[in-house]
């Protein structure tokens, strides 16, 4: 049995973070069982990150590294239908979901007022009253550095909304209307996409980027349709 990783359940949403829930869509769509471990210590991942899994003791990190893993011990079947040019579409929209808006989730989340004011006590409220005060603001600070390593951190916010929206702008063209980003059927790239609007119209933050995906009714349409199968539990967004 695979070992999964993970930080928990946050503001209703299976975990808070979209590599967890992207991890956990694609563990559905393959039909592989697992086994939940909430652990958020992140020190003992093999990358000092969530998620990751034990399989047959070894410690595998990083969600995408996980699937790879995956794939080679029980085969593929999620994406072994993919033709060379639709792992490619795959490929780079993984890669925008990961490198581009992922950035803008962090930023909503962690530097923004309002999503602070949501984050602190989700992540960080059951610590003892010590560490509460102490672990968040040094996170927070870590988290900043990041971003502005990165270069997303160096914008004004009215350019980095732009970029989330362009983003967004993306998805939507490229979903069109067919019922998942490849066809009929889901594949990687929609447990990547469907964590991150998860990760976004799940909690209860506002801001921009939310507002701008509430506008978008193929994706909204898309959203829906993915829960219906894989979280039926979860709200409609509003």
């Amino acid at each position: 049995m695979i070992e999964f990783y993970r930080f928990g359940p946050a503001w209703g949403l299976p975990d808070p973070s979209p590599f967890v829930l992207k991890l956990e869509l694609w563990l559905k769509m393959a039909g592989i069982e697992y086994q939940d471990v909430v652990d958020g210590d992140t020190r003992k991942a093999p990358k000092n990150k969530l998620p990751y899994i034990k399989l047959d003791g070894e410690a595998i990190g990083d969600s995408e590294l996980i699937i790879d893993a995956l794939k080679q011990r029980f085969g593929d079947t999620v994406d072994n239908d993919l033709s060379a040019e639709q792992e490619a579409t795959s490929h780079l929209l993984i890669r925008l979901m990961h490198d581009s808006f992922y950035w803008a989730l962090l930023h909503c989340r962690w530097m923004e007022e309002n999503g602070w004011n949501q984050v602190r006590p989700a992540l960080f409220g059951d610590l003892p009253a010590p560490l509460r005060l102490i672990v968040p603001p040094l996170v927070r600070r870590s988290l900043r550095k990041a971003l502005a390593g990165q270069g997303f951190g160096r914008h004004n916010r009215e350019e980095k909304m732009a970029m989330a929206k362009r983003d967004i702008d993306s998805l939507e063209i490229l979903l069109g209307d067919q019922p998942f980003f490849l066809g009929d059927q889901p594949h990687t790239v929609d447990a990547t996409v469907q964590a991150f609007l998860i990760s976004f119209l799940g909690p209860p933050i506002d801001n921009p980027v939310k507002q701008y995906l509430l506008s978008k009714p193929k994706l909204l349409a898309y959203y829906q349709r993915m829960n219906q199968r894989f979280y039926p539990h979860l709200p409609q967004p509003g």
